[in-house]
């Protein structure tokens, strides 16, 4: 797996490049936002180590603008600021993790092989459409019941709830736009709008996630879509 970390920080991009090294990781690096987009017009990368403040242009809009060339690879963001509300808008642009500095290098590369197990998985892993049940975080989605149980209880599942699950979960970590939805689930005959995505994400989350403020498995994508992540 090849990993491109960025930051202007020269010590720290050495000290991450020889821990990630030590892991069995390949490694690239940029110093700044324009260089990184560079590195991933140019190569695929399994994840994406990124730093917030930068002296061209900041983490965040370098995923902005990922996701607007259709780049969703996985994103760890690294931030010297634990203002809430960076995180939150970090972890709203579809981020997969978000590290305060200064951080141990140990704790970092356990978040490291948390993010790529979410989001590489085997075929064997993957979910089949014979399954009846899927594990998502404590939640347990039962389709042929038709409900989720949680630690809080047992909620019901619509139709187009259940579809969206099933859908998403074929291919875990895999970013479906609001129109790939739409179109595999309603149909080319049908008329919702991509607001109906976004509605019935709102409702899925609150049934699934533990604090559906701080969506962890049905995370939205600035600009692309969403996507569903598994433990």
């Amino acid at each position: 797996m090849r990993v491109l970390v960025v930051d202007d920080e020269k010590a720290m991009v050495m000290a991450l490049i020889d821990n990630l090294e030590c892991e069995g990781y390949e490694v690239d690096s940029a110093s700044g936002g324009e260089d990184a987009l560079a590195c991933l017009a140019a190569q695929e990368y399994s994840l994406v180590i990124l730093d917030v403040m930068m002296p061209d242009i900041d983490g965040f809009e370098v995923v902005k603008r990922m996701h607007s060339a259709g780049n969703n690879t996985p994103v760890i963001f690294l931030t010297a600021r634990s203002v809430d509300e960076d995180k939150i808008l970090g972890l709203g642009l579809g981020a997969d993790d978000y590290v305060t500095k200064p951080f141990n290098l140990m704790e970092l590369m356990a978040r490291v092989k948390a993010v790529l197990r979410r989001t590489t998985v085997s075929a064997a892993d993957a979910f089949s459409e014979n399954d009846q049940t899927l594990s998502i975080g404590d939640a347990v989605v039962d389709f042929a019941e038709q409900e989720i149980k949680t630690p809080t209880g047992t909620k019901s599942l619509g139709k187009y709830e259940l579809a969206i699950i099933r859908l998403m979960a074929s291919k875990p970590g895999k970013v479906f736009s609001r129109d790939d939805l739409l179109r595999t689930i309603w149909g080319v005959d049908a008329y919702p709008s991509n607001r109906t995505i976004d509605n019935y994400m709102v409702k899925m989350r609150k049934k699934i996630e533990p604090d559906p403020q701080k969506p962890r498995y049905l995370i939205s994508l600035y600009a692309s879509g969403y996507k569903l992540l598994l433990d």
